[in-house]
């Protein structure tokens, strides 16, 4: 297998890691795509990507066009490659690109195709309830996240667990499963199934305002969405003028109002229950446990949020 010719395509920390292992395992990457450098801190800094990061520090040859085409598509053949993998790449790729790997091109997905398709299935996962995900290896197709799966492995959603612990689950995953399949797609060992077009949800990027939590909603359902959104970047509400995030929080059984603060432990009225965060941070500051938050944060008991 190690004398294959691999293309890597991938953008953020997740996909780095799975570069970082393919060649710790002596996997044949001869060449890397990845987005372009991107301005941060307000456009002070410009910054490469995690994958960038991880292929410049191993002396590969990396490209980040803005889209995959003309020149990009004669670069990928000049390098002419037995596979493309693809995780977390951000950027779709051309019909036209698909045949020219002598066994095609593969994307490493978090989630059990066909369900949530798309940008953040981790956090729909958890947004929904899902108590159990997975890793999906499918071929890639025009259409995004539609292709024909090869390998899926699941894992369980604990109803503890944050996104940030379940995005480290799924690399870990989603790394051995990898290595795992790369020979007997190499060995054409391989069975493929279409997706149940019946089965398909979508998880489509977050804005800042999806973040908002409702506490109309459930118990369940606000924790759910703390846990989806958390520890970052958080889920947040508003308190007299003054967006506040709710990093990780508790169930309580509690009740009262809706969306009212029920008691000086900065107890948060849901529906049918409460929430209490544990950890939370103000504008422009540090995050703190909520017995620090209370101490130095003025607040009335029975106020109303999000108003």
């Amino acid at each position: 297998m190690n004398d294959k010719k691999i293309i890597f395509m991938g953008t953020p920390d997740i996909a780095a890691q799975h570069l970082q292992y393919l060649l710790d395992n002596c996997i044949n990457i001869v060449g890397v795509f990845t987005q372009p450098p991107r301005k941060k801190n307000r456009g002070m800094n410009i910054e490469e990507s995690p994958v960038h990061q991880i292929a410049k520090k191993n002396n590969l040859e990396t490209f980040y066009p803005n889209s995959i085409d003309g020149t990009a598509i004669e670069q990928i053949n000049s390098l002419d490659p037995d596979i493309i993998i693809v995780v977390a790449y951000g950027i779709i790729l051309p019909s036209q690109l698909l045949d020219i790997p002598k066994f095609g091109c593969i994307n490493i997905h978090v989630s059990l195709l066909p369900r949530w398709r798309g940008a953040a299935p981790i956090e729909h996962a958890m947004l929904a309830g899902d108590v159990k995900t997975g890793i999906s290896v499918i071929k890639i197709s025009p259409k995004l996240d539609a292709g024909d799966i090869l390998h899926q492995e699941s894992l369980n959603i604990s109803a503890d667990m944050y996104s940030d612990e379940l995005t480290v689950a799924l690399t870990n995953l989603g790394k051995q499963t990898m290595l795992r399949v790369l020979p007997k797609i190499f060995e054409n060992k391989t069975l493929s199934k279409k997706q149940d077009l019946n089965k398909v949800t979508y998880a489509k990027k977050f804005k800042s305002v999806d973040r908002k939590i409702n506490f109309n909603n459930s118990t369940n359902e606000v924790y759910n969405h703390i846990r989806a959104h958390g520890p970052k970047p958080g889920s947040w509400f508003v308190y007299r003028g003054e967006r506040i995030k709710i990093l990780r929080a508790v169930k309580k059984k509690d009740k009262g109002q809706q969306s009212t603060i029920l008691n000086n432990k900065f107890m948060l009225a849901c529906s049918d229950g409460s929430i209490l965060p544990t950890l939370i941070q103000r504008e422009g500051k540090k995050a703190v446990e909520v017995k620090d938050f209370i101490q130095g944060f003025a607040f009335t008991v029975n106020d109303k949020i999000n108003e």
